[in-house]
């Protein structure tokens, strides 16, 4: 049978026609044969329609899916926020963001950067040093230096820049 449907296609290769409309030589084996009226459906054409069916309903899914995800996520954001402002006993009473925080230690706790996170828009609110109460003399003398230098406005500021070569300028 094989062997036959073989043979069946190279003589097709060599039955030749003449095109009505140009006149030009053609292979049989080089026609696409249709009619003008719609070919009946066969088993293909359902089995391609089935797909479709399918590959919609898969998209649909995936979207689902998404909205689950992306519910889930919030869901877990929210839970996760109410149990940080349980054990939080810095932050949250001084309505802070913990993502704007800064851990440095000494020679103060914390430098927040209030609203980077929140207000991107607007930008920063202000900076906050916070600390700690200090119970040695040192740490007490170390706070209030702090405080002095930001009161009197004795502070600057200085844009760094890194060079290709490793090599930090100021701007």
């Amino acid at each position: 049978m094989h062997k036959q449907t073989l043979l069946f296609f190279q003589y097709q290769r060599q039955i030749f026609g003449i095109c009505t409309c140009c006149g030009e030589f053609f292979r049989l084996s080089d026609c696409k044969v249709y009619q003008e009226a719609k070919a009946p459906t066969d088993w293909l054409d359902k089995l391609e329609k089935d797909e479709r069916k399918i590959d919609l309903e898969e998209e649909k899914l995936i979207e689902a899916l998404e909205e689950l995800k992306q519910a889930a996520r919030e869901k877990g954001r929210n839970t996760a926020n109410r149990m940080v402002k349980q054990v939080d006993k810095v932050f949250h009473p001084q309505k802070l963001n913990p993502d704007d925080a800064k851990v440095i230690f000494h020679p103060v706790d914390y430098v927040v950067f209030n609203g980077m996170k929140d207000n991107k828009t607007e930008g920063l609110k202000n900076i906050l040093l916070l600390d700690g109460e200090k119970r040695s003399t040192e740490g007490k003398k170390i706070q209030k230096s702090i405080m002095k230098a930001v009161d009197k406005g004795n502070y600057e500021w200085i844009t760094l820049r890194v060079e290709n070569d490793g090599g930090i300028k100021e701007e």
